[in-house]
């Protein structure tokens, strides 16, 4: 079976402002492009070959995926774009900073909305949402490759990656609402079949 390595991306420029990113299109910062490069370096010492890449739809993950093949010497490699790896929907909290919406709606909700998996924020996406999309597509398309044995990399956000981690190792509501998922950090799961993936530390 194969490896997979989910990688949040770097550092982006509403990251920095502690803005509400959601399905908006920042570009990465100069940190995030440095952070996205040492991925690629510390994939390379692992000496890991891919066989397909996966990005969202979105600059920031595209972006961060190219800087990690090319610091890894595997830009040739084949990517495929699907916007199902989009990050969660913030809705009408989209381009807007945390500390503005905690004044709009207290701290409380606004860790509700962040954190659990079943709160929705005004015309967003609840996190059980973002992760039942992003489990279709990994399901359908990635789950398939993993099982002949390709090695697969995929470049998407935070709550993407939290969602389809709970799903995929699953977690309880509580452990998935604690999982922090740092930027440009490669996580590595072994796939030994749909019914056992195992979170593996290198």
């Amino acid at each position: 079976m194969g490896l997979l390595v989910l990688v949040r991306h770097g550092q982006s420029e509403w990251n920095a402002r502690r803005v509400f990113s959601g399905q908006g299109n920042p570009d990465l910062t100069p940190k995030g492009i440095e952070e996205a490069k040492s991925a690629g370096r510390a994939l390379k010492e692992h000496a890991i070959q891919f066989d397909l890449a996966y990005s969202s739809a979105l600059t920031r993950a595209r972006k961060t995926l190219e800087h990690i093949l090319e610091e890894a010497e595997q830009s040739h490699l084949h990517v495929i774009e699907d916007k199902l790896f989009n990050e969660r929907a913030y809705g009408e909290l989209t381009g807007k900073t945390i500390e503005e919406v905690c004044q709009q709606h207290g701290v409380e909700q606004v860790h509700k909305w962040r954190h659990s998996l079943n709160a929705v924020p005004p015309g967003g996406e609840s996190l059980e949402m973002t992760a039942n999309r992003a489990l279709g597509v990994f399901r359908n398309r990635v789950l398939p490759q993993l099982s002949n044995g390709k090695n697969i990399l995929i470049s998407a956000h935070r709550n993407t990656i939290r969602g389809l981690i709970s799903k995929l190792c699953k977690l309880r509501q509580e452990e998935t609402e604690r999982l922090h998922i740092g930027t440009a950090q490669p996580l590595f799961f072994q796939v030994n079949n749909a019914e056992d993936i195992q979170q593996i530390y290198k």
